[in-house]
């Protein structure tokens, strides 16, 4: 088969051949050429040296991206391309990262330390696509599966048990079944890899475009050796993976799918602790997120009027209002009420109706220029727009000073 190669990388590939080494892209930029998808960045694998590498384009700005590891990163025209030594690696005692890494001149070695046959791939326009391990067919049958030993690939890493289900979740692909059962096998490995890193992966699964595989998640008992969750219940997880399908009807936002798969858990009595809480997040996503599930827990949406939602509005940012009606017409399927307030924050929008503080006619100097002491502005303020969310024609500097001599 034949991959477009862009210009730039093409001339990378044919200038390292000129100079008698091998060239080829490799791993995800071939996967996702033979997907017809439009690869993100090519990684550039040789048998050449970085140091090598260093002196075939010393015409160029060369940056030690990762020399430990062989990677030298190019710069052509303010793009950056990574250039990576064919590499061996060494004994993994951590279930993280190879004790040390030698060079290779052979591709083979190179490619059978990956992951997974669909990302041990390589390329040129001289010996077209170099598939040692089936991923061309993996692609095809729409197969996640190691490269060899499904064990030893996780116990050198315990990352790539999420990898795959991420893999699975991004292609829409079947986690073969004995790369699966040593998932099931080794979950406890997982102990051993950093939060961090866990968090990451667990993001991109639910932006894909099928976030309900998070199931496998509590399936393979992942989740468990994380302390995350305890749940031994099939049926409860069986539920749960239907309720979560509706997911991928929330937009591809962390948190908005964060606050509905914590929700639907809660509701469906699973035990499992909130992902928010137990994963790396910041503290506006954690605040965001416990903002917009306590709306859902507690506002009666049938009952909001245009008062109650200019109060809302007062206490949190709209975005994260907007983004609560958008959950709630999801989960309850209540395209009615949604629209019916959709048009009341656009019709405070258009009038400029005031609910905030910040947005009303007087302020602390008139406040206090009416005798008050600075201790009781902030009552009289919050009283006034209090009498300005019910009534916003109110909002008149007379009308205020009048109301102020009248408390």
């Amino acid at each position: 088969m034949k991959i477009s190669l862009p210009p730039k990388v093409k001339y990378i590939i044919d200038k390292i051949h000129e100079n008698n080494f091998e060239a080829y892209i490799v791993g995800g930029c071939v996967r996702d050429a033979i997907l017809g998808i439009k690869p993100n960045d090519y990684d550039i694998t040789t048998n050449a040296t970085p140091k090598t590498i260093k002196n075939i384009f010393r015409g160029f700005k060369c940056i030690e991206t990762g020399i430990e590891h062989g990677t030298i990163s190019v710069v052509i025209d303010e793009e950056i391309y990574e250039i990576t030594t064919y590499r061996i690696e060494g004994e993994y005692k951590d279930h993280r990262r190879p004790e040390n890494v030698d060079f290779t001149n052979k591709l083979e070695e190179d490619l059978k330390r990956r992951d997974f046959t669909i990302n041990a791939m390589a390329y040129n326009e001289n010996e077209r696509l170099v598939d040692l391990f089936g991923g061309k067919r993996d692609i095809e049958n729409k197969i996640i599966k190691t490269v060899g030993n499904p064990y030893d690939r996780f116990n050198e890493d315990g990352l790539r048990m999420i990898r795959a289900i991420r893999f699975s979740s991004k292609l829409d692909f079947q986690i073969e079944k004995d790369t699966l059962l040593a998932i099931y096998d080794n979950a406890t490995i997982i102990k051993n890899i950093s939060l961090e890193r866990i968090t990451d992966e667990f993001n991109k699964v639910m932006l894909s475009n099928k976030p309900e595989n998070i199931i496998y998640l509590f399936k393979t008992k992942l989740l468990n050796n994380l302390n995350i969750s305890s749940e031994e219940d099939e049926n409860k997880i069986e539920k749960l993976y239907k309720k979560i399908s509706i997911l991928k009807k929330i937009d591809k936002v962390l948190v908005k799918r964060l606050v509905v798969l914590d929700y639907i858990i809660e509701n469906l009595n699973i035990d499992c602790k909130m992902f928010c809480k137990q994963l790396v997040y910041s503290k506006k996503t954690n605040k965001d997120h416990d903002i917009i599930l306590d709306l859902i827990k507690e506002t009666d949406i049938n009952n909001l009027d245009k008062i109650k939602i200019k109060k809302i509005l007062n206490q949190i940012d709209r975005k994260l209002f907007e983004d609560y009606l958008d959950i709630n017409r999801v989960i309850y399927e209540d395209e009615e009420n949604y629209e019916k307030i959709i048009d009341i924050l656009k019709e405070i929008e258009e009038n400029k109706e005031c609910y905030t503080i910040k947005n009303l006619k007087v302020n602390g100097k008139d406040i206090m220029a009416q005798g008050y002491e600075n201790k009781a502005v902030g009552q009289v303020l919050n009283y006034l727009l209090n009498q300005v969310i019910i009534n916003p024609n109110l909002n008149k500097k007379n009308l205020l000073i009048k109301k102020i001599k009248e408390i």
